[in-house]
């Protein structure tokens, strides 16, 4: 158990940790700061020209490579259409370089730094010892370093026919994708991008489920920074884990997709299809689907509220496990889906300044869930509660998202970002719920029965709008960055309840109507100044203002027994506002030097808290807060060993929601029952990461590895009082024995840290690529049972092995599983056993056997569940397979059977761990059919000019040639 003195300890050291980062940086300066010309090296540039032997003409494609003497990979390129180099050449003594292309002999040279930087001309000769063979066969390098950007090559990786991008990203090393989340390196990546511009707004799952692997030429993995941050060359620190999709160069011109349509037993159905109309810079895309089989292909803002009333349970500041895969082809909500969308994707370059991305996308979901929930609420030392929950419910929801980025040099001193969006919903929902609550003797307490319906209409409109004016001075630059978003809800719901009270045998009744309307307008301006400290080094001094104003409107009429009306219920009614205004000065300092990057920012914040409630009741409720958020990261490469270190540490303020504020009973759940708290305060939050990371990309090896601490006071946790006889809540609202209120209160003790570690190696005898990772995760999380402090501890141990194929588009296969132990306590009850154990394995096997005519698949998932609360311990296999056959014209039309669940075991298990209690949740997921479906890939595009003349045997750079 981690004391609270262990906690203080840990914020000393880090606050010291700073204070030394700090006085780096100021050595770092010291020494940095030379007179110009004493002992500064101007950037060397490598140039040449590689000329085919024989033919005596230049040739694109051959790859220049720089390594250390001990041949180390240190970055690489290709040669243009004039066989043209250029690279940075590192600042260390000496290096290697190597020019290669398949089937020619490799030229190496060795340079120092007192060698011309122009290598001349370099002739590549053909290699006699494979001039017999027919075919000859390379393998392509897997990457290069750019920076802080690991670049993989996308023809080093086998994928079958017609793949899709999903397919090549999860074989590349130290990526993987588990129930639709794409992680690299151990974080989520936030955003995926095509050469460099969004496809469909930021959605990750919309470009990889639509574009075909064969027409990416490159897969880049970086920590893309803020929009300010690139305009004004300042690094604040913001990150976001990024994947950029390069695409071929003959793909960039023409039109591809695919179309297909399936249908199958007890009518499931799939129809759907993408189309990509590309031009040079301009882009169309257009994407539909129909289908009842659980396919979402898109982001989960578009299913807000979808879930609002699919649990009874759950809290915030949750951690556990999702189990069951109810989708043979993507990942998706519980419960079964019917789905149908559109979208439309615009994207262009309007001259040579002005880049345009615009989206539209409309949806339509289906849900259908039904829910079974146990969960155990410690509520002292000796007594804990039972509650038992069986939830059916009905979703509709539709959903129109329009978003757009416009990116403008307006000329060499001013440059723009405007990033406008608007989202409208409507959504209808239905629930059915039987619960009953029972003491630790196993005596029911009391039951209910409810059925609620609801409907909700809802817009929200937002802007950010970034501007940088550059000044003559180098590196003096002044930006503006302004977010506005304005927010609108209408929702309406009835409810009729029925609970039993089995110690005094009393029925109560409920029925009322709820009139909900919430309005948001929030606005945040930040200006700031960067001024060059130095060749190596920048200050920037800033101010921001912000406001998040939110108006609520609740009345609720309650029908009275005595009468035939409904009247209004004071105890569930309320009208408020809340004001929250932000001020903030910042200051920041960077240092830049050969790979070393060093951050230091210190801001003073004062927030104002201005909360009035109108009703049932007149009141004010005004605090303030003054904090200092001090931030600071440091990242270096060393070029010649490939490892790269960062730290980054920050801290940020929390605002509470205006429904964590709102002081009004929600009762739709009437044995759960929630409040808000208008004397709520802002929670302050320390953040700190430290990553290093090794790829060796000659050898394909590959180890990240981070540390994650994040601790935060004044956590707004919530105080849950469990009742043991009838009381009334507000003096008006009823709660019967074993019922339970909860309401969100500002508590300290909150931490949770993470640490990970991924090491890839190949496995050259197999054509295999392994992978193994180690998580380890810790969550506190306080709470107040009754008045009594809790403290939830769940500490995760993990470790993962993956087996990944590259042999070629006839073979592949994919192996792995991961074992989770959790161990949970309570303070209050130290000594109960909340153990448990997830295992999950997949195997993924693609077999053509006659070079893609003919195929068949396998998906088999095994999932183990132990130490669950009874009947939730689970041990079953989701099997999935298909087989086809392709045929037409380079294999572009597909007819193939698909068998979902074929041993019909797919399942759904969900652990959640709160502050006051543990919940497990089974959910109904897809199971069985089988499906017939046609595809036909499409594809036509404008091959680019050959620079070489008419040679076919000519492969892409680093591929191999036939004859």
């Amino acid at each position: 158990m981690v004391k609270e003195s262990d906690i203080c300890a840990t914020m000393r050291n880090m606050y010291k940790s700073i204070l030394l980062i700090f006085c780096f940086l100021l050595v770092i300066e010291a020494f940095g700061q030379r007179p110009q010309g004493q002992g500064q090296r101007p950037q060397i540039k490598l140039t040449g020209i590689v000329m085919d032997g024989s033919t005596k003409t230049p040739m694109n494609g051959a790859n220049v490579l720089i390594k250390t003497l001990a041949d180390s990979l240190l970055l690489g390129g290709v040669t243009d259409a004039q066989g043209k180099f250029e690279l940075n050449r590192p600042m260390i003594p000496q290096v290697k370089i190597e020019i290669k292309f398949i089937g020619y002999e490799t030229i190496t040279k060795t340079h120092s730094f007192r060698d011309p930087a122009d290598l001349g001309t370099l002739v590549l000769n053909e290699d006699t010892q494979t001039l017999g063979e027919v075919v000859i066969e390379g393998q392509s390098p897997v990457g290069e370093m750019r920076g802080d950007t690991t670049s993989f090559n996308a023809s080093a990786f086998k994928t079958q026919q017609n793949a899709q991008a999903e397919d090549l990203i999860r074989k590349l090393p130290g990526v993987t994708i588990q129930n639709g989340e794409v992680q690299a390196q151990g974080e989520t990546v936030q955003k995926i991008l095509v050469d460099g511009r969004e496809f469909f707004g930021s959605d990750p799952n919309i470009a990889l489920r639509n574009l075909p692997a064969d027409a990416i030429d490159r897969v880049e993995v970086l920590d893309q920074r803020s929009d300010q941050s690139r305009l004004t060359g300042f690094d604040d620190g913001s990150y976001t884990k990024t994947i950029n999709i390069i695409l071929r160069e003959d793909r960039k011109n023409g039109q591809f997709g695919r179309m297909y349509a399936g249908y199958g037993t007890d009518d499931r159905y799939s129809a759907g299809g993408s189309l990509n109309l590309f031009s040079g810079d301009r882009r169309v895309s257009i994407l539909g689907l129909a289908n009842n089989i659980n396919q979402q292909n898109f982001s989960s803002q578009d299913l807000a509220g979808v879930n609002a009333n699919s649990s009874g349970g759950g809290g915030r500041g949750r951690g556990g496990f999702g189990g069951g895969n109810n989708n043979f082809f993507t990942g998706s909500n519980g419960g079964i889906n019917t789905t149908n969308s559109l979208g439309l994707n615009y994207s262009d370059k309007w001259g040579k300044k002005v880049n345009f991305t615009g989206s539209y996308f409309f949806n339509n979901s289906a849900n259908k869930l039904q829910q079974i929930t146990n969960r155990e609420t410690v509520v002292n030392e000796s007594l804990t509660q039972y509650y038992q929950e069986s939830v059916l419910s009905t979703t509709d929801n539709f959903n129109h998202r329009v978003s757009g980025r416009l990116e403008a040099d307006l000329n060499d001193k001013n440059s723009i970002i405007v990033t406008p969006n608007i989202s409208i919903q409507n959504n209808k929902s239905f629930s059915d719920r039987d619960a009953l609550t029972t003491a630790s003797t196993g005596d029911s307490l009391s039951a209910l029965r409810s059925i609620t319906n609801s409907e909700n209409k809802s817009y929200n409109i937002s802007n950010n709008f970034t501007y940088r004016y550059k000044f003559d001075k180098k590196g003096r630059t002044f930006s503006t960055d302004i977010n506005t978003s304005w927010s609108n809800r209408d929702q309406n719901s009835d409810l009729m309840a029925a609970s039993i009270d089995y110690n005094r045998d009393m029925l109560d009744t409920t029925m009322q109507e709820t009139y909900t309307i919430s309005k948001g307008f929030n606005y945040r301006i930040n200006a700031t100044l960067t001024e060059p400290l130095g060749e190596k080094s920048i200050g920037t001094i800033g101010y921001q203002i912000g406001n998040n104003k939110s108006d609520s409107d609740q009345k609720t009429y309650v029908l009275e027994a005595e009468q035939s009306n409904y009247l209004l219920d004071t105890a569930l009614s309320n009208e408020f506002i809340n004001k929250f205004i932000t001020q903030r000065l910042r200051t920041g300092y960077a240092y830049n030097n050969n790979g070393l990057n060093l951050n230091f920012n210190l801001d003073y914040q004062n927030a104002k808290l201005d909360n009035e409630a109108f009703f049932p009741t007149e009141r004010v409720f005004n605090r303030s807060f003054n904090n200092l958020l001090p931030g600071a990261s440091l990242s270096y490469r060393n070029r010649e060993t490939g490892i790269s270190y960062r730290v980054r540490y920050r801290t940020n303020t929390d605002e509470p929601s205006v429904s964590q504020l709102q002081n009004v009973v929600n009762n739709q759940n009437p044995l759960n029952l929630s409040v808000g708290n208008p004397n709520l305060g802002q929670s302050y939050n320390h953040n700190i990461f430290m990553n290093v990371s090794k790829i060796n990309m000659e050898k394909n090896k590959t180890m990240f590895m981070f540390l994650n601490y994040s601790g935060t006071s004044n956590y707004i946790g919530s105080s849950t009082f469990i009742t043991a006889q009838d009381t009334l809540i507000n003096g008006e609202i009823l709660l019967r024995p074993g019922g339970q209120i909860s309401q969100p209160t500002n508590l300290d003790g909150n931490f949770r840290t993470t640490l990970f570690f991924t090491y890839g190696t190949p496995v050259k005898g197999i054509k295999t690529q392994f992978n193994m990772n180690t998580r380890i995760n810790f969550n506190r999380i306080p709470g107040l049972i009754n008045g009594e402090r809790n403290l939830n501890d769940n500490l995760s141990l993990g470790q993962g092995i993956t087996f990944t194929s590259n042999i070629s588009e006839n073979v592949d296969f994919t192996l792995s599983t991961t074992g989770t132990y959790n161990i949970v306590n309570s303070s209050l009850q130290s000594a109960q056993d909340n153990n448990y154990y997830v295992q999950e394995s997949n195997l993924r096997l693609y077999y053509s056997p006659n070079g893609g005519k003919l195929f068949i698949g396998n998906n088999i998932n095994h999932s183990l569940y132990s130490g669950l609360s009874e009947g939730f311990d689970q041990n079953f296999w989701l099997w999935n397979i298909e087989g086809g056959y392709r045929f037409a014209k380079n294999n572009k039309a597909e007819l193939k059977v698909v068998v979902f669940d074929l041993l019909n075991q797919n399942n759904s298990i969900q652990r959640t761990i709160s502050d006051v209690s543990v919940t497990d949740v089974y959910t109904n997921v897809l199971t069985r059919y089988g499906m017939l479906t046609f595809t036909y890939i499409l594809g036509n595009f404008k091959q680019p000019e050959n620079p070489q003349g008419d040679r076919p045997w000519m492969g892409r750079p680093g591929g191999g040639r036939t004859w």
